[in-house]
């Protein structure tokens, strides 16, 4: 090797170790930037985890679950808000945390009634259909 190559080689290796370890954050690091990230699967990763036989379907469930109340196309009926503009991820994490029972608003005593019963992947289908 020329000593204009090793050179090049070392200032290279030297600059590339400067720039830090690609380990992962531990500690409070770690927990910073869990919590700035969902901690939930996407809902497509959801319907992929199951075998095609026991995926449910979004049009299934929203017709069971969600359609007296947010009308055909997600437009909302009466009081009842509209779905349009929650995204898949988005409209995943209202239901589960209505699920929960967490209070959402004023429609929190009923969303939960609604939801008590589905399963995740259940949840993963709808949130599928109805999101964008």
């Amino acid at each position: 090797m020329k000593p204009v190559h090793l050179g090049t080689s070392l200032l290279l290796f030297a600059a590339l170790a400067a720039c830090g370890d690609a380990t992962a954050p531990s500690g409070e690091a770690a927990l910073q930037a869990g919590s700035a990230a969902s901690s939930l699967p996407d809902p497509s990763d959801i319907l992929a985890a199951l075998p095609p036989e026991a995926q449910p379907y979004g049009l299934d469930v929203y017709s069971a679950k969600c359609i007296s109340c947010h009308g055909d196309l997600g437009q909302g009926i009466d009081n009842n808000p509209a779905l349009r503009g929650l995204t898949p991820a988005a409209m995943q994490q209202k239901l589960l945390d209505y699920r929960a029972g967490k209070t959402l608003g004023a429609q929190t005593a009923v969303m939960a009634q609604a939801v008590a019963g589905l399963s995740d992947a259940e949840i993963a289908a709808v949130s599928i259909y109805a999101g964008e």
